[in-house]
């Protein structure tokens, strides 16, 4: 069905913005299995993309209970579930992908059999060293340009930016997917080029052939998302609105609507978006954008049932998945929690992920966990990886303010508004207050 011919990211920043898509592959299951797209003109909408999916899951499920020796199939099984994963932001298909994955390699020959699929796996789970290794078993088995790209992506999210980098451009130079053009545009968006990301994206969007909905209008989405990065609203919202249309009723990039009309005042129209979201989809992540905005109103105390129910969800995530779990819990945590464990939970991110984003938001809860000197030190260790984004300049000049560094601060601020006017409320360091008053223990 070609459904997300590329990998779809959904709330893998680390409390922020999504940062990387994940690795793009074809998978010959969905393909034989799944229903025909959409004819031309017609959109398929959220509902119809996942219904078609889910059968695909389903007939292929049919396929690996009648041939069970077949490891092949169940790995194409295993990437339609990171598929769906991605799509209904639903972490149980991790588990079931995880449970296929054991029943195949009890049957397998070797560890090569299943390699890339547990790989690809891992990579979703944050698991990065696992991912590594999985990958070191696929280099008889995966496509190399495939391989390559993964590799790429794990050094990335390993702090090794130079050999993503080059990875990413001799992708582009050599091949020009449109894949390959997203990678590298995500990746010049956060060191410092959003200009240069914004034209690679509209390269890659040119170079997609695909009758994907989602694909179409995930492209979209990216592109809303570099114009939010450069403080550009009117540009995002409207690039949003385009990915609604490319497909509608998908709650991610309906998110993205709310967050815009947030940030431009409308606050009664982000939370009669997001309460439909909450209902239909219970992803803990709209719980606490809707938290957030019932806060903000006559009755703050509409927000505490909120922060519970995210909350509850975000601890069953951490027992089944601590290494994903912790990466999207932080920012909750820091917001709605005690200090200790937002700080416990960003130190064992950053440690699974050394990257730009993670690391800033350990500064963040090292600073409100009154760990000044630790704050300045990681901040700077961020600049100087080549990490550059309005949210690192933002919490850099919030670190030193508080350090009495006004002069550094200042000088942070001022780079942080020329990438993005909006930075410094775009990025503002929840204040301690608000977590000691929403804390439910």
């Amino acid at each position: 069905m070609g459904l997300m011919a590329i990998g779809l990211v959904a709330g893998c920043g680390d409390g922020q913005r999504p940062v990387l898509i994940v690795p793009t592959h074809t998978v010959s299951t969905a393909q034989n299995t799944a229903q025909p797209p959409a004819p031309s003109g017609q959109r398929e909408n959220y509902g119809q993309a996942l219904t078609t999916l889910s059968r695909s899951i389903d007939t292929a499920l049919g396929q690996v209970r009648s041939q069970p020796d077949n490891l092949a199939l169940a790995q194409e099984t295993v990437l339609l579930y990171l598929e769906r994963a991605r799509l209904n932001g639903n972490m149980d298909d991790y588990q079931s992908a995880q449970a296929l994955l054991d029943e195949g390699a009890a049957r397998a020959r070797n560890g090569a059999q299943l390699c890339q699929a547990q790989a690809r796996l891992h990579f979703a789970l944050h698991r990065l060293q696992q991912a590594r290794a999985a990958l070191g078993l696929c280099s008889a088995t995966m496509d190399p340009t495939e391989s390559a790209a993964l590799s790429a992506d794990i050094a990335l999210y390993s702090g090794q930016y130079q050999a993503a980098e080059a990875i990413y451009r001799d992708l582009v130079n050599q091949l020009g997917h449109s894949s390959h053009y997203i990678r590298l545009a995500l990746f010049r968006l956060n060191t410092g080029a959003p200009g240069e990301a914004a034209a690679l994206l509209e390269a890659a969007e040119k170079r997609y052939h695909g009758g994907s909905s989602a694909t179409r209008a995930w492209l979209k989405l990216q592109r809303g998302l570099v114009a939010l990065e450069r403080g550009r609203l009117d540009e995002a919202l409207a690039l949003y609105q385009l990915a609604a249309d490319a497909m509608p009723d998908w709650w991610l990039v309906d998110e993205h609507i709310a967050e815009i009309r947030r940030l431009t005042g409308d606050r009664a129209g982000a939370i009669a978006l997001l309460e439909p979201l909450v209902a239909r989809h219970g992803l803990p992540e709209h719980m606490d954008e809707l938290a957030r905005l019932l806060h903000e109103g006559e009755q703050p105390e509409a927000a505490l049932p909120w922060i519970a129910r995210a909350r509850a969800i975000y601890r069953a995530r951490l027992a089944a998945f601590p290494q994903a779990g912790a990466g999207h819990a932080v920012k909750h945590f820091l917001e709605f929690g005690t200090p200790g464990e937002a700080l416990d939970l960003a130190r064992r991110n950053a440690h699974m992920r050394p990257y730009g984003d993670a690391q800033i938001s350990l500064a963040t809860i090292l600073l409100r966990s009154g760990q000044t000197d630790a704050a300045l030190a990681l901040i700077g260790q961020v600049q100087d990886s080549g990490w550059r984004t309005a949210r690192l300049y933002a919490v850099a000049a919030q670190i030193h303010a508080a350090a009495g560094q006004n002069t550094v601060a200042d000088a942070h601020r001022a780079r942080a508004l020329a990438m993005n006017p909006h930075a410094m409320r775009l990025f503002q360091i929840p204040h301690p207050a608000l977590a000691g008053h929403m804390s439910l223990g």
